[in-house]
Order: C-alpha cells, then structure tokens, then sequence
C-alpha cells in the first residue's frame, strides 16, 4: 500500500503545480488523521511525552499528519527539482559555513538529521549546491518500495548506502568519508537492538551507535541539519555548529557521551517542531531500555 499511494501521490504530482498538490495534501492529511485511528493515537502517546502542555497535544497530532502529508508532496517530486528551485523552496540555508569548513578540511563531514522536517529534501538541497552526498537509508520491508525510494535518490546525483548489521555499511560510508564526502544519517532510531542507553524526554531509550562511531572512526566532523517547513511552504534550513565529540581513549565512555550530545540536540529541535516529528508507531515504548 505505500508504494502504491506513493507511485499516485508521485503522478499527480509531476502533472499538477506544487501549490495545487499541498492544497490537497491539507485536505488528504486531515482525512488520514480521522480515519487512521491507531495511528492517530500512536502520535498522540509520542506526544503525550513531548509536549509540556497536555491541551495541545490533540491540534499538534493533527497537524503532524498534515506535515506529513506535505513531506510527501514534496518527497515524490525530488526528481524534478534543479538547481534554479533551490532559492523558491527556502527561506535560507543557515549554517551552511560549517559544512563548507568540513569540506575543506578534507576529511568529508557527517550530516547528522532525525525524522523530522523534510531530511529528504535536505539531501536534494545539498546536491543542488554542489556538495557530493552519500546518504545511509534503512532497508524497507518492501522491495518495490526501497527500489523506489533510490531511484529518486540517483536521480538526484545521491549515492545510497543501505544500513544493515554487518561492518559493510560503515566500511562504505567510511570510504565517503575518505573520499571527502557528506555523509548523511538519521541518528533517531535504533533499528537493530543495538544501540547505547540515551535520556530523551525524560525517558531511557536505545539510539544509534552509528553518528558517533562513525565520528569516532573518521574525525570527520558530526554537523546536525534539519530541513523543517517554514511559513509559505518553504523550508528553513539549519546546520548546528559541529558537536564537540569527547575523545579520551576510552571508546566506550567515549561514544555514550556523544550518542548523549546527540540524543539531547535532536530532543531540542524535536520540542521546537513536535509537529514535524514523524512517528507513527509507540516510540517510547519501542525503543525503551529496561
């Protein structure tokens, strides 16, 4: 079912003007947040622990699945977007000097984002200014789907490693890395039960190694970036000054500190976009450390 609503968002999309097609997406976000009742209501538990005011967790739920819908919009018409788009779709790229200083470091730099905001479009944005990108997605259950998601993605000039379990994921993005690349990663998951205990939101629950180890390995620099929906339906882009990485000789004291700074900068930026925080499924619970 998603790789079908996603071939049919994607058709009308490439035949209808982007304005038109987030019109619908109001209209479309607001029906799936009434029928979609167990989804609605996983929304609502995340938010439930997110939002410090219990009165807005019902307005930020519905609004999460407009975003949504909207991340969808545009997420299946990347391969339209040239570089003359760019200074249309947003607001500015602040922050952008810490990428260059990675850049000319010669060591490449990792892009650290989270299921927030539009992180596909982060990575087109980045390509349409010039950087070389190599983005580490997460295999879909669905091959049809996966296959989709990165053609849009070479389309786009972004090369793609798949993250798996095994060493020959990191290996890859460590040859990126060497090659002087942005390597891009979501650091909100750990979808493999192997990750180190963080505090986020008040709650213990398990992140990715993979942001700080892959820092640890490389010293490439750790940059947060987030792509979130501004006003007009343009996008503001941010890019945090690097995180200062603790490096004492200690590997393991060492990556459950920074997986910490990292935890604790996404729990920041989180808070300030609740609504853009796309997770449809008990977080809290799913990745709890007992």
């Amino acid at each position: 079912m998603g790789y079908f609503y996603l071939t049919l968002i994607g058709f009308f999309g490439h035949i209808l003007p982007r304005w038109f097609m987030l019109w619908m997406a109001v209209l479309i976000g607001n029906f799936y947040w009434a029928v979609m009742k167990k989804d609605r209501q996983m929304v609502r538990r995340n938010l439930s622990q997110i939002l410090e005011d219990p009165a807005k967790i019902g307005k930020t739920t519905r609004r999460t699945f407009v975003h949504y819908a909207k991340y969808l919009v545009d997420y299946t018409r990347m391969d339209l977007l040239r570089e003359n788009h760019f200074r249309h779709l947003v607001h500015g790229f602040q922050g952008k000097e810490y990428i260059d200083r990675a850049i000319s470091q010669g060591k490449g730099g990792l892009i650290l984002t989270a299921h927030l905001g539009n992180w596909e479009m982060g990575g087109i944005f980045l390509t349409l200014l010039g950087y070389p990108l190599t983005v580490i997605t997460a295999p879909d259950v669905e091959a049809r789907l996966h296959n989709y998601r990165i053609r849009l993605r070479h389309e786009q000039k972004i090369k793609v490693i798949t993250l798996n379990d095994t060493l020959s994921s990191s290996l890859a993005a460590l040859q990126a890395l060497k090659d002087n690349e942005l390597v891009a990663l979501l650091g909100d998951r750990d979808l493999f039960g192997k990750g180190i205990p963080v505090k986020f939101f008040g709650k213990t629950v398990s992140f990715p190694i993979g942001p700080a180890l892959l820092a640890h390995l490389s010293e490439a620099m750790l940059i947060p970036t987030f792509v979130l929906m501004g006003p007009s339906n343009k996008y503001i882009c941010l890019a945090e000054p690097p995180i200062q990485l603790q490096r004492t000789g200690n590997r393991n004291e060492d990556l459950a500190l920074n997986t910490q700074q990292i935890a604790t900068l996404v729990e920041k930026f989180i808070r300030s976009y609740p609504d853009q925080w796309y997770t449809f499924y008990d977080y809290f619970s799913g990745h709890e450390v007992s």
